[in-house]
């Protein structure tokens, strides 16, 4: 160890017993906050010998005395306080706290412990980010042993009883446990060839820094990465407005209607689940809520159609909001979510990923589809819901939101739409019966009102997964409240915002978003939990102006950016997301399963609502954020010059891939799930993606007026 003006030089010399000499230097410095350290790592191979690779590690122990229980954690997309929703005690998905991810997976290069009762937050982070990948075999995947001189490391930490924490660095990566669509937890790792004058640089920052409680070092480590990465908005490969017509043009070649003669019940929508490749539909669902996203089509159609002038788009979203109204919903305000148009009959549960089970019944055909993994684990799940008649408190609510939004739309033109807000009070009378004492509702219920709760892998164990419903009704009460004047909708929305701030919030807890499952967990942490969450709240604030639904509303928004990447991720060269130079920058980790592996589009939907939150607590780092996922999210959009191979301009997939979901290489039909590599798209388009999009887009003009986000930015920094 050599001292030279505040800096710490250390050298490690390692003759291998095969004759492999390696030296590894590191330079321990001050860092610019003064809260910690940087770390510049050298990695050099003086001799080869007999081994293939070699890779170091970092690990840093923490002297702090403190009950293992008491540590809470954070990686971005992976880990949230002690991945425990169920609230047995136990990891969700490993098992384990000894945790290591990917570069790739990582969304801020970071990973965070900390300490309750003292305070303290302990973070290591990579601060200059992986700059070159290379793509694996198949032969690679399946041994868990990859040389090459790849860029991406890994981060990590291990808290086991009796030991210190520890936080953990890796060169080239190295994942001991880890999960996916593989559920055996194998391990796997990464070496740098073992030739000489091999070499390898990177640079570390170990901080220890003050914060109240776990979401503000969840924002501490947040935006200082953003600053050491030098977070900027990703270039917009044409305008917003250009974009966005582009995707409703896609959209509107999608529409379909049926008339009585096809089907007494002449339902109308979009099929919008199809191959971006070929631009077939895949299927014959209509979904309200979730992938689906009718009625928010119907809202962009009825707003676009208003503003341009063009009755032709009027007339099909009003054509599928009355068949919700007329046809989808019971008198007791309970709604159906999926229609098959096929077989004209409502069918429940397996939409998403999960759409081949609501085809088949026959084993290996679902097998063929999503591949045996999946398939392992859900048949038997499957097979028990298919006995079980109901819908998700979320679809209901999606489903009857943008409706009522579609109801304002209209009646700012004169066009009173009776039957939509009927409908919509249907649904709020069912909703105030089916609330618990507590503000709470369920995760999914019957069609006679009564909670859902088996099977419990499907529903969710304990109140915190099973009420996971709560995050969905407050801005349905608020819109009726504010349509209809009835205090009743007023006081069940506040008293929702409450459990949610206390359930959800308190304890970084937030779960329940999606109503799909790859097979570890049903009711998962996931990103789309906290959206609805900073919704609920900030949508509370704004009808009861209660300061602590605000509070509630910035710490979900926090928490709401932790789930973004800081920086674009180097992909294999000739992958699809390399050749069309896709930047992660903005970007949404779906949610802990995959963990960063695999990043999606639903954050475009609250654009609006992070923004609304930023304006209400005078927060312009939210105003920053919001640009990242605009400018960001648009990348992987097909674009006339720049079409991915896709069939028509204005599809973007509802995923990519960022890495690996180290399941076994396996060949499938329907490939959203199965078989993809580290620089792929997920090969499904849903719904959602362009409504998102697009009523995105239209919360932000209807608020501001604009879509210029220096000036929004300087009108909440004054």
């Amino acid at each position: 160890m050599d001292e030279r003006e505040g800096t710490f030089a250390c050298q490690f010399d390692r003759e291998l017993g095969d004759g492999t000499r390696v030296r590894v230097e590191d330079q321990w410095s001050r860092s610019d906050a003064q809260d910690g350290f940087v770390v510049d790592r050298t990695i050099r191979v003086d001799e080869s010998g007999g081994v293939a690779g070699v890779r170091t590690e970092l690990l840093v122990d923490s002297a702090l005395p403190a009950a293992h229980a008491e540590w809470q954690f954070f990686i971005p997309g992976a880990l949230y306080n002690r991945n425990d929703t169920n609230l047995d005690g136990k990891e969700d998905y490993l098992g384990s706290y000894v945790q290591e991810y990917r570069d790739d997976r990582n969304g801020q290069l970071a990973v965070l412990a900390y300490l309750p009762s003292a305070r303290l937050g302990f973070s290591l982070a990579r601060t200059l980010s992986p700059k070159f990948d290379y793509p694996l075999s198949d032969d690679e995947l399946i041994s868990g042993r990859i040389v090459s001189e790849s860029d991406i490391g890994s981060l990590g930490l291990i808290s086991e009883a009796e030991t210190p924490l520890r936080l953990r660095a890796g060169y080239p990566f190295g994942e001991e446990r880890t999960f996916g669509l593989d559920t055996t937890g194998r391990g796997w790792e990464g070496f740098l060839p073992a030739v000489s004058g091999v070499q390898a640089a990177v640079q570390y920052e170990l901080r220890v820094f003050e914060a109240p409680d776990l979401t503000e070092a969840i924002w501490s480590v947040g935006e200082r990465q953003r600053f050491r990465l030098k977070t900027a908005p990703t270039p917009l490969p044409m305008p917003l407005e250009q974009l966005a017509h582009h995707r409703f043009a896609l959209t509107q070649q999608y529409f379909r209607a049926w008339s009585e003669d096809e089907d007494p019940r002449r339902p109308a929508g979009y099929l919008t689940h199809f191959s971006p490749r070929n631009g077939q539909t895949l299927g014959s669902l209509l979904e309200f809520g979730f992938t689906g996203a009718q009625s928010m089509h119907a809202l962009a159609s009825i707003r676009r159609g208003h503003r341009e002038g063009v009755p032709l788009w009027i007339t099909r979203g009003r054509q599928v909001n009355d068949f919700f109204v007329r046809e989808c919903q019971s008198e007791n305000g309970f709604a159906e979510g999926l229609y098959d148009t096929r077989s004209q009959r409502f069918v429940q549960w397996f939409t998403g990923i999960l759409m081949p089970f609501q085809y088949s019944n026959d084993e290996n055909e679902v097998r063929a589809y999503l591949g045996s993994q999946i398939t392992d684990a859900l048949i038997p799940i499957a097979a028990e819901l298919r006995d079980v008649s109901g819908n998700y408190t979320r679809t209901m609510c999606e489903a009857m939101y943008s409706i009522l939004l579609a109801y304002e739309e209209e009646s700012r033109h004169g066009i009173v739409q009776a039957e939509w807000l009927a409908a919509g009070e249907r649904l709020g009378d069912f909703l105030l019966r089916t609330q618990e004492s507590d503000g709470s509702w369920y995760r999914g219920y019957s069609p006679s009102g009564e909670p859902l709760t088996r099977p419990e892998e499907w529903f969710g164990r304990g109140h915190v997964e099973q009420r996971s419903g709560t995050i969905f009704p407050v801005p349905v009460l608020a819109a009726l409240h504010r349509l209809t004047g009835k205090k009743e909708y007023k006081d069940a929305a506040l008293r929702a915002a409450d459990f949610v701030a206390d359930t959800y919030v308190a304890d970084v807890l937030y779960c329940g978003g999606l109503n799909d499952t790859t097979q570890v967990k049903s009711v998962k942490i996931d990103s789309t939990g906290v959206l609805f969450a900073m919704r609920s709240l900030i949508t509370a604030f704004r009808v009861g102006g209660e300061q602590r639904h605000l509070e509630a509303a910035v710490r979900a928004a926090k928490v709401v950016s932790s789930w973004l990447f800081l920086w674009d991720v180097p992909f294999p060269a000739e992958s699809l997301l390399e050749e069309s130079d896709f930047k992660t920058t903005g970007w949404a980790i779906c949610d802990a399963i995959p963990a960063g592996s695999y990043i999606e589009d639903v954050l475009l939907e609250f654009v609006g609502d992070l923004l609304d939150v930023a304006t209400a607590a005078a927060i312009p780092e939210f105003v920053d954020i919001c640009e990242l996922v605009l400018n960001g999210m648009q990348q992987g959009l097909s674009i006339p010059g720049k079409m991915l191979g896709y069939a028509a301009p204005g599809i973007q997939c509802e995923g990519f891939m960022t890495s690996y979901w180290l399941s076994a290489p396996e060949t499938a039909l329907f490939s959203g799930a199965v078989g993809k590599r580290k620089g792929d798209d997920n090969d499904t388009c849903n719904g959602f993606v362009n409504a998102a999009a697009l009523c995105g887009l239209d919360t932000v003009r209807e608020v501001y007026g604009m879509l210029d986000f220096a000036s929004i930015r300087a009108g909440i920094a004054s």
